[in-house]
């Protein structure tokens, strides 16, 4: 089995924990308690914050020049010791919020009540698990990633730039219709892509050749 096909079919989402993550109710527990109301657009990230993967305060610092009340960030994640403080004063609690580490089962909570899923850094299995779960997102265009793009269900970041991360999800913001139809592709194939059980089918067949 050629070693790209290997390493794609390693990547993914736990089924039963996509649907249950996209419970309304679960939906509606987790922007309840962030006080994220029905209207919010509420933009989420996940992943430690450390000094190779930065792009994330440039995220926070994007969504904070957004002029629209109704743009929240939810970010999760270990924060090293040297850029905490960063992070602090980044966050005010209410359109910014830092909630720290959470467990891995968790963030099928915090990805599914999102209306975007932003990932302003480097690669990691976060990625093919927001696209399982049929969620729109913005990446950086890191060489070899470009599989979870299944027709315009993600956006790409060129550089590393908080006028570009705020210019996208701007953009994003003003072309509603656009933007149905990045939730369209990414309900619609999200989950044949990614799903473990697919993947465990496919592993199968793949053997076989």
């Amino acid at each position: 089995m050629p070693a790209d096909k290997c390493q794609l079919l390693v990547l993914g989402a736990d089924d039963d924990a996509v649907k249950e993550a996209a419970r309304p109710e679960i939906v509606q527990k987790i922007r309840k308690h962030h006080n994220i109301q029905k209207d919010d657009f509420l933009i989420v990230t996940g992943g430690k914050i450390d000094i190779w993967k930065t792009q994330t305060l440039l995220l926070m610092e994007a969504v904070r020049n957004i002029d629209n009340p109704k743009v929240k960030l939810i970010v999760f994640g270990s924060v090293v010791p040297e850029l905490r403080e960063k992070v602090d004063n980044l966050t005010d609690g209410k359109k910014i919020q830092y909630i720290g580490w959470i467990q891995a089962i968790d963030s099928y909570q915090y990805f599914a009540a999102s209306d975007l899923v932003v990932f302003p850094g480097r690669h990691s299995v976060f990625w093919e698990q927001v696209v399982a779960q049929g969620v729109p997102m913005i990446c950086k265009d890191w060489p070899g990633t470009r599989h979870i793009d299944l027709g315009g269900n993600v956006r790409f970041l060129k550089e590393d730039s908080e006028k570009e991360i705020r210019g996208e999800i701007n953009r994003i913001l003003s072309m509603p219709n656009a933007y149905k139809h990045m939730k369209k592709v990414a309900a619609d194939a999200g989950m044949k892509m990614f799903s473990y059980k697919d993947i465990a089918a496919q592993s199968i067949e793949m053997v076989g050749e």
